[in-house]
């Protein structure tokens, strides 16, 4: 039996995938390939690969143009706290409301 004790793999957060991808933003605007290698590069679990496979075709602006399109991440895996309908993310989806 495995000694770490977790039955299930830890959740993507908000957090895990900003760590992998914030180097892709010292060029002008990446792509989606780009957020990809610079979450290989920097040895990403495959949740985040999966998540960056998931967002549309298209350059970003900032890592919050990327959190938008992926609304459903929570900001931590504390208990429950900062889940995709906590602070953060109902003020973001406020924000940008009309």
């Amino acid at each position: 039996m495995d000694s770490v004790g977790e039955s299930e793999p830890r959740p993507l957060t908000v957090q895990e995938l900003s760590d992998h991808i914030e180097n892709a933003f010292v060029t002008a605007q990446p792509r989606v390939a780009d957020l990809l290698d610079a979450a290989i590069r920097s040895h990403a679990r495959p949740p985040v690969v999966d998540a960056l496979n998931r967002l549309p075709q298209r350059r970003f602006t900032s890592l919050m143009d990327v959190l938008s399109e992926l609304p459903e991440l929570p900001i931590s895996s504390d208990h429950g706290i900062g889940q995709a309908n906590g602070p953060m993310m109902t003020a973001r989806r406020k924000s940008g409301a009309a």
